[in-house]
């Protein structure tokens, strides 16, 4: 996102990318530096998911293979000097073979609203507050083993973001660290993200996120409970000032109760 008006313009100039592309770069949560009063973000990404369990695997962990496009569709909007809000809504189309039959599902597999209030902001770090509810994936609707749920999800995230160093290139860091409370037979969750991003260019963006879901518990009988870390590295080509690309890979590094994978992904941002 951009920095906001009440930064200094040196801040604001050096900051203003950064802000851009660490909101942009993970539409599944926001940026620490908050979108200013009547600024609107849109993003559309498409995302192809592949796993396969290999042989000595246990069967627990899912279906010998598993196939998942999606659409995700993000937006949020600057309401107030410090506040601002979002929602992200999943489609997606899943196939899966067991061993012996081929399955398909599709439908909304995820929805997603967040309210994100800034604490503290200086020119060159911010610290904020954000609460979120879900209506997380279900097995009917194609959701990989051990990530459905059969409830709603409520979660309270600290956010905290830094301008690393603005020359000779642009570097930029964010952490977040939340606790998911999920109200079904799912354990409850510590989440904790980080990310790093480079800017070479003005046109050019290097992202290098990590992201961490940890299962407080094993959760009630026929709920999910699952570990799992997450390394992403994508690249970003702002086209105009308006419309930006990415491109990159999320790779399922370590998990315990879940078949890992892969997911490539494109992704179309505009603000206004």
């Amino acid at each position: 996102m951009s920095a906001r008006s009440f930064l200094s313009k040196t801040a604001a100039c050096a900051g203003a990318g950064a802000a851009a592309w660490l909101a942009a770069a993970t539409p599944v949560s926001a940026s620490p530096w908050g979108r200013g009063a009547g600024r609107l973000f849109l993003s559309t990404r498409a995302d192809y998911f592949t796993a396969t369990r290999e042989s000595g695997e246990p069967a627990a962990l899912g279906p010998v293979r598993f196939e998942r496009y999606e659409t995700n569709s993000y937006a949020e909007i600057g309401v107030g000097w410090k506040t601002m809000l979002g929602v992200k809504v999943v489609y997606g189309s899943s196939t899966y073979f067991d061993g012996f039959t081929e399955y398909s599902a599709s439908g909304f597999s995820e929805v997603e609203a967040f309210a994100q209030r800034e604490v503290f902001r200086d020119g060159r770090q911010v610290l904020a507050v954000r609460v979120a509810g879900a209506a997380p994936s279900r097995l009917q609707t194609g959701a990989r083993q051990g990530l459905a749920s059969d409830r709603a999800d409520a979660e309270a995230r600290i956010v905290y973001g830094r301008t690393l160093a603005e020359k000779p290139v642009k570097i930029f860091g964010a952490v977040e660290a939340g606790y998911r409370r999920r109200f079904g037979a799912g354990a409850d969750q510590f989440r904790g993200d980080a990310l790093l991003g480079v800017e070479p260019a003005r046109k050019i963006l290097g992202l290098l996120e990590l992201f961490s879901t940890k299962s407080l518990g094993e959760g009630e009988p026929g709920g999910g409970a699952y570990d799992v870390v997450k390394i992403q590295p994508s690249l970003v080509w702002r086209a105009t000032k308006r419309w930006s690309f990415q491109a990159g890979v999320t790779h399922e590094a370590w998990g315990r109760n879940l078949l890992l994978g892969d997911t490539y992904f494109l992704s179309l941002w505009t603000e206004f």
